[in-house]
């Protein structure tokens, strides 16, 4: 009597779980749904005036951080449009074709981390560019150039490119969805990718030298160069800086919950835990594209 009470009340909690996991994958496609189509709407407007602006404007034609700024604007358009559209269009269908195509899950996640990492490349050395240009020291100055800018920029894409090989060779579909659950290849991203090339890293590099460029911003009144000189360094600091802000609030939420997801397990009957993942998974990448969608120019 007591076994057959139990298994009664064993079966109510397992089918209230469903319901509950049921509801909240729900709540996720529908907020994936309309959240991506935001996102990708603001991104390709907000990336392709970047890109006009800075090629229109005759003052932004030879400039480094203005080269940087454009070449990343191009690849968030890419990364948005290699991405958006199939969570949207997963919606519709009923499910997210990378979860369904092993082929697709690969390739998807391969051009994913392949236009993230060399965002993030381009963001240090924008950060990095700024510095340079307005350090007191002239033959540091000289030393920043547009064909450095260029070089720098083919060792990015290079780098980015060998990297999302490993996502290639690696990314498989499973619990979580298209994602990485190869043993070795999780130790990689969970102690050195993640922590260090896509997170410490960068956000140091970013940081540090935003942080310098805007001191060395702050005495360049001091140095006998032109009002309209001056303003463009002023401007383009601000941006490097408002860029590096960007980058740790919508980016630093992905990285933690990476961290988390490569080193968490879930049973088949935990479907609510699943659900609630997946969730937070939707609300984090959400802001990690906002990243690459919203961006803010500072140009008076």
């Amino acid at each position: 009597m007591i076994i057959l009470k139990e298994k009664k009340i064993h079966k109510i909690l397992r089918m209230f779980s469903n319901e509950t996991a049921h509801l909240i994958d729900q709540i996720n496609n529908a907020y994936i749904f309309y959240f991506d189509i935001f996102l990708l709407i603001c991104g390709l407007v907000s990336n392709l005036l970047i890109i006009y602006i800075f090629a229109k404007l005759s003052i932004f034609r030879r400039n480094r951080s203005a080269y940087y700024l454009k070449t990343e604007s191009i690849t968030n358009i890419g990364l948005l449009l290699g991405l958006l559209p199939s969570n949207i269009v997963g919606y519709v269908l009923g499910e997210n074709p990378a979860r369904l195509s092993v082929v697709w899950c690969k390739i998807q996640l391969m051009c994913t981390y392949a236009f993230g990492l060399y965002s993030l490349c381009t963001i240090c050395f924008l950060s990095i560019d700024q510095y340079l240009s307005t350090n007191h020291r002239q033959n540091w100055r000289q030393m920043n150039t547009i064909q450095l800018a260029h070089r720098l920029t083919i060792f990015a894409v290079c780098f980015a490119v060998f990297h999302a090989i490993l996502f290639l060779i690696f990314a498989d579909i499973g619990a979580f969805g298209c994602s990485i659950y190869h043993p070795i290849a999780k130790m990689y991203f969970s102690f050195f990718f993640y922590p260090i090339l896509g997170g410490l890293l960068p956000f140091v590099i970013s940081i540090v030298f935003s942080l310098l460029a805007y001191q060395n911003v702050r005495r360049i009144i001091r140095r006998q160069i032109s009002l309209v000189r001056r303003r463009l360094d002023q401007q383009m600091t601000a941006i490097a800086l408002t860029r590096v802000v960007n980058l740790v609030v919508f980016g630093l939420p992905f990285l933690v919950y990476s961290l988390i997801e490569l080193n968490i397990n879930v049973g088949k009957d935990e479907v609510v835990k699943k659900a609630i993942l997946n969730l937070t998974f939707s609300i984090v990448s959400s802001l990690l594209y906002a990243n690459f969608a919203v961006s803010k120019l500072i140009i008076e």
